[in-house]
C-alpha cells in the first residue's frame, strides 16, 4: 500500500461509519492521555477517513449534477461512471 492509498478497511466503509469513527478519533485526541505515537497513528487514520468521506461526497455531488442537468435529452437515462467519463 502506498502512503496515500486509503486502507482497504476504510475504503469499504459506508460514509456514516467513517464519519462516526472520525468523530471518535478526534474526541480521543482532544481528551489527551495518548502517547505521541498513538496520536500520530490516530491522525493518519483520521486523514484517510476524511479523504474517504470527501471522495464519497464528491462522487455523490457528480451523480446529483448528472441527474439534475438539463442536457436536452428529455429524461433519457444513461449509466454514470464515477470517473466522469462516459
Amino acid at each position: 500500500m502506498s502512503e496515500n492509498e486509503i486502507p482497504s478497511d476504510i475504503a469499504g466503509m459506508p460514509f456514516e461509519t467513517a464519519v462516526a469513527e472520525l468523530e471518535k478519533l478526534v474526541a480521543a485526541m482532544e481528551n489527551g492521555g495518548q502517547t505521541l505515537n498513538d496520536l500520530m497513528a490516530a491522525f493518519e487514520r483520521g486523514r484517510f477517513l476524511a479523504e474517504h468521506c470527501r471522495n464519497q461526497l464528491s462522487s455523490l455531488e457528480r451523480k446529483v449534477a448528472v441527474l439534475t442537468a438539463d442536457d436536452g435529452k428529455q429524461g433519457q437515462w444513461e449509466d454514470f461512471t464515477p470517473s466522469g467519463h462516459r
